[in-house]
């Protein structure tokens, strides 16, 4: 199977490299289009003004000055890559895109830009980049890769998050959402000029509104969650009381 594989921790994140090692090492053709720096939260950010900067580290493995979602669309669009792509696999990310984070994350973004170009995607986070944990998704994922990819339809992407104490289950799980209550600090002042951080955001968490387990849910149970997810935004029950 041909597999690209992208990320939002970069291509030297061992995430992606684990995931690609093991991919490998089950007969597959991995390739990799992947951003050369740190791109977590930067959700479907795109580069439409400007240019970005790509260079080849390895034989059919690319590092880009951009997005993840810009991975996919110049990797897709520039004829990149000489074979068409059975799969894309974004991740393993370093850290859970559960729930609201599925807006922020980069992760997400690049199977949803991968989905919306009419592949098939799926985007792969663990609870944290712990090399034990990532080796142990990895050649789990690669064993129930055929089945996953078989159940995504067009116009969907799937997400799977691996917990800390994953041992090999999975379970359909819905999105649940997050809230989150920002502590912003002021570094430094000068003049008209501040310097803003996060420091901390306290999380509060509501189950999902379908009839599945929240995503958060089933990984505090030790499950991997499985979600599949439209990758085109739908409209509210609030519509039809719309007065116009």
């Amino acid at each position: 199977m041909n597999i690209l594989l992208s990320n939002d921790d970069g291509y030297r994140a061992k995430g992606i490299r684990i995931l690609g090692e093991v991919l490998s090492s089950r007969g597959h053709h991995v390739s990799v289009c992947a951003p050369e720096s740190e791109q977590s939260g930067k959700s479907h950010g795109m580069t439409i003004a400007g240019r970005v900067v790509l260079e080849e580290y390895s034989p059919g493995c690319f590092h880009l000055a951009g997005t993840p979602a810009d991975c996919i669309v110049y990797s897709h669009r520039c004829a990149l890559f000489p074979q068409a792509f059975d799969a894309v696999i974004s991740g393993i990310n370093h850290g859970y895109n559960l729930s609201t984070d599925i807006i922020y994350s980069g992760t997400c973004a690049a199977a949803r830009q991968a989905a919306l170009y009419g592949m098939r995607s799926i985007a792969l986070s663990a609870a944290s980049g712990d090399e034990c944990l990532i080796r142990k998704a990895a050649g789990s994922f690669a064993d129930h890769l055929g089945s996953f990819l078989s159940a995504i339809p067009a116009g969907t992407f799937m997400n799977i998050n691996f917990p800390e104490s994953f041992h090999g289950g999975y379970m359909k799980a819905g999105i649940g959402a997050i809230s989150y209550s920002d502590n912003v600090a002021v570094r430094e002042e000068d003049g008209t000029r501040r310097v803003l951080e996060i420091e901390y955001a306290d999380l509060g968490y509501e189950p999902s509104r379908s009839h599945y387990r929240a995503d958060f849910e089933v990984c505090r149970e030790g499950m991997a969650s499985v979600s599949i997810i439209d990758i085109h935004p739908s409209l509210s029950e609030a519509m039809e009381s719309l007065s116009l």
